[in-house]
């Protein structure tokens, strides 16, 4: 047993205290969690429960059944009183820092410096009392030890220990254990309340459990160790989740971030679209009133010269003479003739949609190339089915560009015709938007061939590119992708001429409408070779020098390899 000094250390004050009354322990109850309380709040308890035969822990919630439904039946928990008294006994024998005792006797009315502790009487007794104790015949068995020995703990520990009494028959120590119940009884108990239960002496019974719990134990022990493992891997995903939704959290933070930053560009954009689209529909404004006051200042000479050559005519005929009349004859019918020759600019205006159209893209659009708001279309006089207009011709050229990358500005090149404002450039690629429905015919010429440093650009020996033509049904809005080929180089001496690239011709999702493949290239080009120009069939011509040509868009093979 720990000594006096140790043992206070250890034991806190709340370990022997009830949980519910806050108070040291009152007949301590032990339930079947293994959790203790006072008998009388495990009574108070009960009676604000529905159920009778059974008890709440009110620590664990874990449930315990009641034998009769009565709190008296439940175990006594033995090891917390004797251990309460123990702590007791401690505290009285503690020495001051003076190195006195304030341990005083409990039997006499004296109050004397206990000097011996009765382990059977659980009191402090004085030198009087002591001999006293010694000289009654029932006492004089009682173990007695010193205070230096109650305060080392070494006479505790060497004592026999105390015998508790029965419950039922306080005259009755507990020295039996009763193996039909599972509980320590006194010799009234065998011979009444557990009459023909298995018993056997209290002893024997604990050095049994003890190899029992001793067992039980150290199960307990590598559950235990395992549950701490658990535990720790537990934290550890706790953190791990942690670290996890934080790191998370700032990706969803920077993306909506960016978002947003995103966002904004758009809205600037759709801004700066707005102000253009309104310039533009004022500028169309603007442009069509000169239009008018041009005509309305033409019509109204036209009226007013009118009116007064009409005035003239009709007073000359109702008040003129013969003489005056044909006098003036050649001038009015010569005034009157060339007003009524006299037309005024027409002004055309498609029905329903006056001058001016919105076209609304809708959607959001995520393309960085791609309008936000719309377009603003302006009307020409015929535009009112947006049919395709008789007579539309645009061609498309390579913009005056050579290389690889194609052209990257449209320049002049289609100001005036038909489909200037219609074309932009993305990559090299020509984008051609329909203005209107209808019929097209589309034709692609191949580009062709280089052409050698002895012969010259003019000479008709050069590859020619293939000449393809289709009509097709285009709607207005629709785009077509456009890439034109580039005519091959003059050669460097020594090596062979390249051949022209193709035309292409797609829909905006680069399904193909006409190809047009260029002509091919050779060596030492002094008279014309056929096989060497463009061909309409999928499977390219033979070379000049007998080797196949490329399939399917693929170039020739030999030994398995392109050439």
């Amino acid at each position: 047993m720990a000594t006096g000094g140790s043992l206070l250390s250890q034991i806190s004050d709340d370990f022997l205290e009830c949980q519910i009354c806050l108070q040291p322990y009152r007949r301590p109850k032990v339930l079947s969690c293994l959790h203790t309380f006072c008998q009388e709040c495990l009574e108070l308890l009960l009676k604000r429960q529905e159920q009778q035969n059974e008890l709440e822990c009110p620590t664990c919630r874990t449930k315990t059944e009641l034998p009769g439904s009565d709190v008296a039946a439940l175990k006594d928990n033995f090891f917390v009183e004797s251990l309460k008294d123990t702590v007791k006994l401690h505290k009285a024998v503690k020495e001051t820092e003076g190195g006195s005792s304030n341990a005083v006797c409990g039997l006499c009315e004296s109050g004397g410096e206990a000097k011996s502790y009765c382990v059977e009487c659980a009191e402090l007794l004085c030198d009087g009392c002591i001999g006293l104790h010694q000289r009654i015949k029932a006492l004089k068995g009682h173990q007695l030890i010193s205070i230096e020995e109650v305060r080392s703990g070494t006479g505790l520990k060497a004592a026999k220990p105390r015998t508790q009494p029965c419950r039922l028959h306080e005259d009755e120590s507990l020295k039996f254990y009763c193996e039909t119940c599972g509980e320590a009884v006194c010799r009234d108990c065998i011979m009444v309340e557990h009459k023909d239960h298995s018993y056997t002496h209290l002893a024997k019974a604990s050095a049994g459990i003890k190899q029992e719990l001793a067992a039980a134990l150290e199960d307990a022990h590598e559950r235990m160790a395992e549950l701490k493992d658990k535990q720790q891997q537990l934290l550890s995903k706790k953190s791990l989740l942690k670290d996890t939704v934080a790191k998370v959290q700032d990706e969803i933070n920077g993306a909506a971030e960016q978002t947003r930053d995103h966002l904004k560009r758009l809205l600037d954009r759709v801004d700066a679209e707005e102000k253009v689209l309104l310039q533009k529909v004022q500028g169309i404004e603007k442009k069509t009133e000169k239009e008018f006051c041009t005509v309305e200042d033409t019509l109204e000479t036209a009226i007013v010269s009118l009116s007064s050559t009409t005035e003239f005519g009709r007073s000359i005929f109702a008040h003129g003479t013969d003489l005056e009349i044909t006098s003036v004859k050649t001038e009015v019918q010569s005034r009157l003739q060339s007003l009524l020759e006299l037309s005024p600019t027409e002004i055309r205006a498609p029905a329903g949609e006056p001058w001016v159209r919105f076209d609304a893209d809708g959607g959001v659009k995520i393309d960085e190339d791609a309008t936000l708001v719309g377009d603003v279309i302006e009307l020409e006089g015929d535009d009112v089915t947006g049919d395709v207009k008789e007579g539309f011709k645009a061609t498309f050229t390579t913009l005056g560009t050579t290389g690889r990358l194609g052209p990257t500005a449209l320049g002049q090149h289609y100001s005036g015709q038909d489909h200037d404002g219609l074309v932009t450039l993305n990559n090299g690629i020509q984008h051609f938007t329909v203005k209107h429905t209808g019929t097209y015919e589309i034709e692609a010429a191949g580009a062709a061939a280089g052409w050698s440093v002895n012969i010259p650009k003019s000479a008709a020996v050069r590859g020619r590119g293939a000449l393809m033509k289709r009509t097709f049904q285009l709607k207005r809005g629709e785009v077509l992708k456009i890439l034109v080929g580039q005519e091959g180089v003059q050669n460097v001496p020594g090596f062979g001429v390249g051949g022209g690239g193709g035309t292409f011709v797609t829909r905006d999702d680069n399904s193909p409408l006409i190809v047009a493949g260029g002509g091919g290239g050779g060596c030492l080009l002094s008279v014309r070779n056929a096989t060497s120009d463009g061909t309409k069939e999928t499977t390219g011509n033979p070379s000049s020098g007998g080797a196949a040509g490329g399939r399917m868009g693929l170039g020739q093979y030999r030994g398995g390899q392109v050439m």
